[in-house]
């Protein structure tokens, strides 16, 4: 009997080390760029990614006709699925740049200067994810549902003039910096429910087409809904605004709750 306890138990830790040794597996974002390339799909778990996820060089990479500026705009299209589940991401994970003539890059778009953004043609899943860098999203496309609950954005997460022609999910997610999603077009149902943005929500110029919902948001800084439009419904239950948000101009159906 004592023989066999101790063959369980080393069996127990066996396992635990494999599973240890699974969720501290490593991977380099140019690999999973790759896959893409191949057209293969995309399923990461318990990882961290290493590098910069950078899904505008993509090898279907399109010069496209702007019609922002007068600038050269590159198009790089997404079109498998894509799923990151309990992943840590170390470097900056970009679906949005832009490069001077020099080959430097700058955050703001103006004279001299390449815009380079990547569509996502199919579902799009990260959660319970860590993202240590950069993330743009600014102008991307994302023809099915994007899924990027229970995350913890370390800097601004950048979804301005991002287009969901599907439901978005970012319920549960922590948002260390700011939320941008300025410009943003929600065509399917939009859920924030118990997010936390502990700096600056941008909203402004948002567009619900279907009903959203930030019951039991915190928002920790200034919340900016000026000139956003609620076309169906827009539930604030229990959300927890510490400074008082700004609904100046906004269009549709939301109700508030007095806690400012």
């Amino acid at each position: 009997m004592k023989s066999k306890r101790i063959s369980l138990l080393a069996a127990a830790f066996v396992l635990a080390f494999a599973f240890s040794v699974q969720a501290q597996s490593s991977l380099d974002a140019a690999d999973i760029l790759r896959k893409i390339d191949d057209k293969r799909q995309v399923d990461v778990r318990d990882a961290v990614i290493r590098g910069t996820l950078d899904f505008t060089e993509l090898s279907n990479q399109q010069r496209m006709k702007s019609s922002r500026m007068a600038n050269d705009e590159y198009k790089s299209r997404v079109e498998v699925p894509l799923t990151f589940r309990n992943c840590t991401f170390k470097g900056d994970v970009i679906a949005y740049k832009t490069l001077e003539k020099d080959g430097n890059q700058r955050r703001n778009w103006g004279n001299d200067q390449t815009l380079y953004t990547a569509d996502f043609k199919e579902k799009v899943v990260f959660e319970n994810c860590t993202f240590e860098g950069k993330t743009e999203f600014k102008y991307s496309d994302f023809d099915e549902i994007a899924v990027f609950n229970d995350n913890k954005f370390r800097y601004e997460a950048n979804f301005k003039y991002a287009n969901f022609r599907e439901d978005a999910r970012f319920e549960g997610t922590e948002f260390n910096d700011s939320a941008n999603f300025k410009y943003a077009d929600f065509r399917g149902a939009a859920f924030f429910t118990d997010a936390r943005i502990s700096d600056h929500a941008d909203f402004k110029y948002a567009e619900f087409n279907d009903e959203v919902k930030f019951a039991k948001t915190r928002f920790g800084g200034s919340a900016d809904f000026k000139y956003a439009d609620f076309n169906r419904s827009g539930d604030f239950s229990n959300a927890d605004f510490r400074n008082r948000p700004d609904f100046k101009y906004a269009q549709g159906r939301y109700k508030l709750e007095s806690n400012f």
